[in-house]
C-alpha cells in the first residue's frame, strides 16, 4: 500500500479541534502571507513600469491566482465553522473549496517551478540534462494535483480519499519536495561557477546565492512538512493547514526574486571593482555577456562608442528690413543706411548631432 494509516470508517476522523483549528489557522496565516503577495506586487508596478509584457503579465496571474486560493480557503472556513456550527462529522467532508485550492497551490507552484527552470537553462547555456528532469518533475507534480482535486470532488470524504487515492496525493507532495531541491541544487552550483574574482561582485553572488538557499528551504521544508503530517495523521486535517501556506510561498519567491533585481543591479554598477558585471539568473538578458569559462565581460574591455558632435553657425544680419546671410569667418558688406535708423543683429544657431 502506500504506507499510510488506512481508516475504518468515517468516525476515525478524530480530533474536531485539531482538524478544524489547523484549518482555520492554517487560513489566517494564509491570509497574511497573501497580504505580502499583494504588497510584492504592488512594489513590482511601481517599480518596473517599463518592465517586459511577459513579466508583467506573470505577476498579474500570480496575483490573480494567489487572491482565488484565498477566498476558497476562507469559504471552506465559512462551511466548516459556520453552516455546521456543531456538526462534529463535518471533519470528514470534502468541500469543493478545499479541493480548489489543491489546485490552486498546484498551478503556482507549478508557474514558479518553470520560471526557476528558465533560470536555470540560461545560466547553464541551455543544458536539457538539468533542465528537462526539473520541468517534466514539475508537470508531473501539476498533474498529481489535478487528478487529486478531482477525486476529492468525487468523493467528498477524506476517509475514502484516504483509502483509494492517498498514494496520488502523497506522490504529488514528494514531487514537489525534489523539484524545490533540484532547483537550490541547480542554481548554488551554476551560481558558483559564475564567480569572477572581483570581491565586490563576489560577494553579491554570495548574496544571491543566500538567498536561494533561503527560499528553497522555505518552500521545501514547509511542504515536506506537510508531507509527513499527511502520511503520519491521515486521520485530522492538520497537512491541509500547512498545505494553505505553500502557494503563498511561492508566490512570496517569485516576486521577490523579480523585485530584488534593481537593488542587486545597482550594488553591481556602483562596484568599485573594475567590472560591470551584469547579474546571474535574476538577469539573465545579460548572460550572451558571459565567456565560456563562466566569467563576465568587464566594460573596460568593450571599446567605447564615440558621438561625434557638429555644430553651424549661421549668422544674419538686418538692415532696415534687408537681410544679409555671411559666414562668420567672411567679410561682411552692409549696405548704405541711414545713421538714424536703429541696427538690429540676430544670430541663429543650429546644432546637429
Amino acid at each position: 500500500m502506500t504506507g499510510l494509516q488506512i481508516l475504518s470508517s468515517p468516525a476515525d476522523i478524530q480530533g474536531f479541534k485539531p482538524s478544524m483549528g489547523s484549518v482555520l489557522v492554517g487560513t489566517i496565516i494564509g491570509a497574511f502571507l497573501s497580504g505580502i503577495v499583494t504588497m510584492q506586487v504592488f512594489l513590482y508596478y511601481r517599480i518596473y513600469p517599463r518592465d517586459r509584457m511577459a513579466f508583467k503579465l506573470s505577476v498579474a496571474l500570480i496575483w490573480v491566482v494567489d487572491l482565488l486560493h484565498t477566498s476558497m480557503a476562507s469559504a471552506a472556513n465559512w462551511e466548516y465553522l459556520i453552516e455546521n456550527f456543531g456538526n462534529d462529522s463535518i471533519a470528514d467532508h470534502i468541500t469543493w473549496t478545499i479541493a480548489v485550492t489543491i489546485a490552486l497551490t498546484a498551478v503556482i507552484t507549478f508557474f514558479v517551478h518553470m520560471f526557476f527552470a528558465h533560470r536555470i537553462f540560461s545560466l547553464s547555456r541551455h543544458n536539457y540534462l538539468i533542465t528537462l528532469p526539473i520541468a517534466l518533475l514539475a508537470l508531473a507534480r501539476l498533474a498529481l494535483a489535478l487528478v487529486s482535486t478531482s477525486k476529492m470532488i468525487q468523493l467528498r470524504s477524506y476517509h475514502d480519499f484516504v483509502q483509494y487515492w492517498a498514494f496520488i496525493f502523497t506522490a504529488g507532495l514528494s514531487s514537489a519536495t525534489a523539484v524545490d531541491i533540484m532547483i537550490a541544487g541547480a542554481l548554488i552550483y551554476y551560481l558558483h561557477r559564475s564567480r569572477t574574482g572581483f570581491s565586490s561582485m563576489d560577494a553579491i553572488i554570495d548574496s544571491i546565492t543566500l538567498y536561494t538557499v533561503e527560499n528553497g528551504l522555505l518552500t521545501s521544508v514547509t511542504t515536506l512538512v506537510s508531507l509527513i503530517c499527511w502520511v503520519s495523521m491521515p486521520h485530522n486535517l492538520i497537512f491541509l493547514g500547512l498545505h494553505f501556506a505553500i502557494s503563498k510561498l511561492y508566490a512570496n519567491a517569485f516576486l521577490a526574486t523579480l523585485n530584488a533585481r534593481k537593488v542587486l543591479r545597482g550594488r553591481s554598477q556602483g562596484s568599485s571593482d573594475r567590472s560591470d558585471h551584469p547579474m546571474p539568473v535574476l538577469f539573465s538578458e545579460n548572460l550572451s555577456r558571459m565567456s565560456r569559462n563562466g566569467r563576465f565581460t568587464s566594460r573596460h574591455d568593450i571599446e567605447p562608442i564615440t558621438t561625434k558632435v557638429q555644430i553651424n553657425v549661421e549668422k544674419t544680419i538686418e538692415y532696415d528690413g534687408e537681410e544679409v546671410e555671411a559666414n562668420p569667418s567672411s567679410e561682411i558688406s552692409y549696405p548704405p543706411s541711414s545713421p538714424s535708423k536703429d541696427r538690429a543683429e540676430t544670430r541663429k544657431v543650429s546644432m546637429a548631432v
